[in-house]
């Protein structure tokens, strides 16, 4: 602070003491002002230091230039961007000129700082490159200005910031690149392409749009133009103006996507045009139009139009159905008369796979030969057994003919069709008298299930006496006779269950289960197996669950899902049109869950007199309705005996033609939260074979699942190829744990994958043989190329794990779940619920692969046996052996082994055909019984 001094007397001389007080004075004011300056200065500093906290903090350098003198002070993040030391990056003007990218030097403005130094300039803002340690140039934003003046009003001090914006502007160069790229793409658009922006200005238009309309501007000139009066301005074009601008203006307050609409214009052409709005982030951004040139195309369709009306009115006089397909069998054509023998009406036909919608799943394999024939430019006439709209049986008379495009090639096949149903009378009787020999057949299998739990006591006591007996002190040889004894009555016992649990829903035996599940869960998996069915047939299926349901009941799942099932598949089977809705609704009486489930359909409804016989077995309203929509009358019987077995109560409300609602009553205990409906099943050993990769080559699917689904849980990784050459070439380029090779298999078959495995590969890798054989010869060729391992299929969950850990951790121990055995007389699911430990999406997979392929295989069996080709049937019976063992179709396993050995002598003989027929006709009845009780088809 400055303070006045005193005037001094005039005239007087200063004393010495005045001049020691002044002196004094002096020099209290001097101090004064240095601590003053001192602690601006320090203040000064402390600022300037925060600043440069703060602008670090941002991730900027910071960074002071003495204009006078040309010396730098960086901060440390500089250097850290550019990856320099202190000693390699200097704080010299010089070395950072060196480390500027040339074009950029050439670019700066005031490289010399001319302009600071004179004063015309105060701040700046630029961008550079500088040479980074590795090699890459880094990108700055900088900004700098001048703070501190000398007295004379030099500038001294500039202080500044340096921003590495290098990622910035490599998005900005890959968008460009982005969009430079896309525009080429449309330029080169045989289509006429215009996109616009939000306020209707143009932002990309290509040349071929500029053509189309004549428009006189090149595309770039067009870039920004205002379009919104575009369609008014452009109207002349079109033959219908008017309409032409308010579809326009339509399509733009609608901002809904239309592609293929045909727009006529005045001189003749037709165009087919998209719009397309566009939308980012749920905000509408703009939208693009797309016009394509089809006039030589509508000009081609209406002379084979012209054509198609000249023969059609020939076709329609003939008294013979005639239908057109593509190679897709799609149907292209249909005359009226085939229209009435049919029941459909053209609109119904056209686009529809012929076979889908005829045969309803029969004859798949019969009509796909006929097919591949016609595509060879055979013509021949067969018999054909379909149905109609209204699902009658019908038997036809088809003359079927290759369809030859105009330069010769084959594009579909023509059918002519004659009604010879009356002609089939006879079969019909046959089949009548089947069916009576049919229920010959179940009065004695209810005469064996009797029979078997007769038998079932004693073997019981036999098998637990035995166990007693091993469990006392025996010598070697008793050991061995008790031993063989056990498994024999084992087995025997196995059998004896099997038939048993076949008859038992029917032989009132049926023990139910008594275990916590969710029915919300259950309702909703039930409605996910048959929604596919109800897509098909454009039903809409719903579900209501009421809100006093508990998350927990206790009770039967297993039965109670067999019987929405039931339910759920009658009103899908039986409704044409409209929908299905299940409704479930709880409340507490007397301690338990009163649940109450409702099935309603519009379907075709029961008649009132036929009510009081709906619950009887082997019955159907009448012989129509069986032929119409299949079954055997055994569904709403076995529901009805389930419910009882429950204690509930079921009752049926239905009027013909409107519709059905059946409607189940139960009384069940409420549940404990902490208990699953598959609390039983145990999860094995999982981190013995976890990060364990696996190569799975086998060319059955079938197989493929079942291994896949058995390893799961182990947190394997596994990579399936379906023949040995794909595998070794696999091998070439990955590293495996442990390979299972099938040893027949097309391309390449395992014992040939093998060899040359361990001859140019490793000799070290596990590799197991998956085979169907147990022929001893083959399993020591296995061993002979270098095979580790040998196992036979059908294999255990258990026993496929076993063998892993014995190959790859040295342990063999493995826990496995309780098997649940499934019901069924010609085939067995027992092994599948315990393979995938009761996954009904695995069940219900297996079961379609099974009814895709094993018909299939059977029949060209059959074919391949009735020309003798032998060694086919030999291959085929191989493949499919596996799939007979792991499906439990009892009567055929051993029957497809003989079928194998009798292929192998090749000698033609009465048995082998007989067992050739009779495995034929089994698969195909297996495969039947799965579409009805599973709603699985291989249309």
């Amino acid at each position: 602070m400055k303070r006045e001094t005193p005037p001094l007397p005039v005239n007087e001389p200063l004393s010495t003491d005045s001049l020691h007080q002044e002196n004094e004075r002096l020099r209290a004011e001097t101090k004064l002002l240095k601590d003053t300056i001192r602690q601006q200065q320090a203040e000064l500093r402390r600022i300037e230091q925060r600043w440069k906290f703060a602008l670090e903090g941002f991730g900027d350098a910071v960074w002071e230039l003495n204009l006078q003198t040309r010396e730098i002070i960086r901060s440390a993040r500089y250097r850290e961007i550019l990856g320099y030391t202190l000693e390699e990056f200097p704080d010299i003007v010089e070395v950072w000129m060196d480390k500027l990218h040339p074009q950029d030097w050439q670019n700066l403005t005031d490289p010399d700082m001319s302009l600071y130094l004179s004063g015309v300039r105060k701040s700046h803002v630029t961008e550079y490159r500088l040479l980074a340690k590795d090699g890459t140039y880094k990108h700055f934003l900088d900004k700098g200005r001048v703070f501190s003046y000398s007295e004379d009003g030099k500038p001294l001090l500039m202080i500044g910031t340096s921003t590495d914006i290098t990622h910035q502007k490599n998005i900005e160069e890959a968008l460009r690149t982005s969009a430079h790229r896309l525009s080429n793409l449309i330029a080169d658009f045989q289509e006429g392409i215009l996109l616009e922006d939000e306020n209707r200005a143009i932002v990309l238009v290509n040349q071929q749009f500029c053509n189309m309309f004549s428009v006189p501007l090149k595309p770039d000139e067009l870039v920004g133009v205002d379009c919104s009066g575009m369609a008014e301005q452009s109207k002349g074009f079109f033959r219908e103006q008017d309409a032409f601008v308010a579809r326009v203006n339509q399509l733009l307050q609608e901002q809904k996507l239309v592609i293929g609409e045909e727009i006529s214009l005045a001189d003749g052409r037709t165009f087919e045009r998209d719009y397309i709005p566009i939308f980012i982030d749920g905000v509408y951004a703009g939208h693009l139009w797309k016009y394509t040139d089809i006039t030589k195309r509508k000009h081609a369709e209406d002379a084979a139009f012209y054509l198609n009306e000249k023969y059609q009115r020939i076709i329609e006089n003939m008294n013979l159905g005639l239908i057109e397909v593509d190679l897709e069998e799609r149907i292209v054509y249909t005359n009226q008369s085939f229209c009435a023998m049919s029941g459909y009406e053209p609109d119904e036909l056209i686009g529809q796979v012929a076979t889908d919608i005829l045969l309803k799943g029969q004859n798949i394999q019969f009509m796909k030969e006929k097919n591949e024939s016609r595509l060879r430019g055979n013509v021949d006439a067969y018999e054909v057994s379909i149905k109609n709209k209204r699902g009658d049986a019908m038997w036809w008379l088809v003359s079927g003919a290759p369809l030859y495009s105009q330069s010769g090639q084959v594009i579909g096949s023509t059918g002519i069709h004659l009604d010879i149903t009356k002609q089939k009378q006879l079969e019909s009787e046959l089949r009548v008298a089947k069916q009576e020999a049919e229920h010959s057949a179940r009065v004695k299998e209810l005469f064996l299930a009797n029979m078997s739990h007769e038998i079932r006591t004693p073997m019981n006591a036999i098998l637990n006496l035995g166990q007693q007996i091993t469990k006392t002190s025996l010598t070697e040889h008793q050991q061995f006779f008790i031993g063989m004894i056990n498994t024999a009555a084992s087995n025997l016992l196995v059998i004896i269950n099997d038939i048993l649990d076949f008859s038992k829903i029917e032989a009132g035996e049926l023990s139910l289960e008594h275990i916590n599940f969710d029915l919300a869960d259950l309702i909703g998996q039930a409605v996910q197996v048959m929604t596919h069915d109800a897509e098909k047939k454009g039903l809409v299926i719903s579900t209501e669950i009421g809100s006093g349901l508990p998350p927990t009941l206790l009770g039967d799942p297993f039965r109670i899902n067999q019987i929405l099932l039931n339910l759920i598949g009658n009103s899908v089977k039986f409704t044409n049109a409209g929908s299905v809705h299940i409704q479930c609704n709880s409340k507490k009486v007397a301690g338990n869950q009163l649940i109450t489930l409702s099935v309603t359909d519009t379907g075709i409804g029961i008649a009132p007199e036929f009510l009081s016989n709906l619950f009887t077995k082997f019955t159907q309203e009448d012989g129509s309705i069986g032929r119409r929509y299949g079954g055997s009358g055994l569904g709403m019987s076995i529901t009805k005996q389930l419910v009882d077995l429950m204690g509930g109560t079921i009752d049926v409300k239905s009027e013909k033609n409107k519709g059905t609602t059946v409607t189940v009553k139960l009384s069940l205990p409420i549940g404990k939260n902490e208990n699953e409906v598959n609390q039983k099943q145990t999860t094995p050993n999982e981190d013995l074979l976890q990060t364990k990769r696996i190569l799975l080559v086998e060319d059955n699917a079938m197989n493929r699942l079942v291994v896949t689904t058995i390893l799961r849980p182990y947190g394997v990784t596994i990579v399936e190829e379906t023949n040995g050459y794909n595998a070794v070439e696999r091998l070439r380029k990955e590293t495996f744990d442990i390979v299972l090779m099938d040893v027949q298999m097309p391309v390449m078959d395992g014992l040939e994958a093998t060899r040359i495995t361990r001859e140019e590969i490793s000799k070290s890798l596990p590799i197991i043989a998956l085979t169907a054989s147990v022929i001893r010869s083959e399993k020591e060729e296995c061993f002979n190329v270098g095979m580790n391992d040998f196992l036979a299929k059908p294999f255990e969950g258990k026993e496929l794990v076993s063998m892993l850990m014995k190959w790859l951790t040295g342990t063999i121990e493995v826990v496995e779940p309780e098997i649940k055995e499934a019901d069924g007389s010609l085939y067995n699911l027992s092994r599948l619920e315990m393979i995938s430990r009761g996954s009904q999406e695995f069940i219900q997979k297996m079961i379609q692969l099974f009814c895709t392929e094993a018909p299939d295989v059977a029949t060209q069996i059959k074919a391949a046996y009735e020309v003798g080709d032998f060694a086919k049937v030999k291959y085929l019976a191989h493949r499919i052996k596996p799939t007979i063992d792991t499906m439990d179709i009892t009567s055929q396993i051993d029957a497809i082994r003989k079928i194998e050995e009798l292929a192998i002598i090749g000698e033609n003989s009465s048995e082998f055909k007989s067992l050739v027929d009779d495995f034929e006709k089994t698969i195909h009845q297996v495969t039947e019984h799965m579409q009805q009780t599973y709603g699985t088809g291989n249309n």
